[in-house]
């Protein structure tokens, strides 16, 4: 699918945003081909769903980390709510992390300030 255009916009939690921030270039590079040229084309396709408390989310693996999102089909957006390492100790952090967040309700309002961000007028450039 490589070459397809995006179909579906992403946005980000604040939380995932400092997930982001923490990690080093080349995989921010990886993480960014792997949002355009994937979840932005197909995020059911590239992606498995999550269970149990997580219920709802999906996952996506790239090198070794993961990206956990919620699909917004109707509004053809992905909002991308935790990426975390995968391997050895760090394999349930980012999953113990994100379900600490569900349960405090921070990433539903997280994600209503990511729709309601989405939904402002654009500037126009004069």
């Amino acid at each position: 699918m490589s070459g397809s255009r995006p179909k579906y916009t992403i946005g980000f939690v604040a939380a995932a945003k400092q997930d982001v921030a923490s990690l080093d270039g080349s995989t921010k590079k990886r993480l960014k081909k792997a949002l355009n040229d994937k979840l932005a084309v197909d995020p059911e396709g590239y992606g498995t769903p999550l269970r149990g408390d997580l219920a709802g989310y999906w996952k996506h693996e790239f090198t070794s980390h993961r990206v956990i999102y919620r699909i917004y089909a109707d509004k053809r957006l992905i909002v991308i709510c935790a990426v975390g390492k995968r391997q050895g100790e760090h394999v349930s952090d980012v999953y113990r992390r994100l379900e600490a967040v569900v349960k405090s309700g921070k990433v539903a309002e997280q994600i209503l300030t990511v729709l309601k961000d989405l939904e402002k007028p654009k500037p126009r450039n004069k």
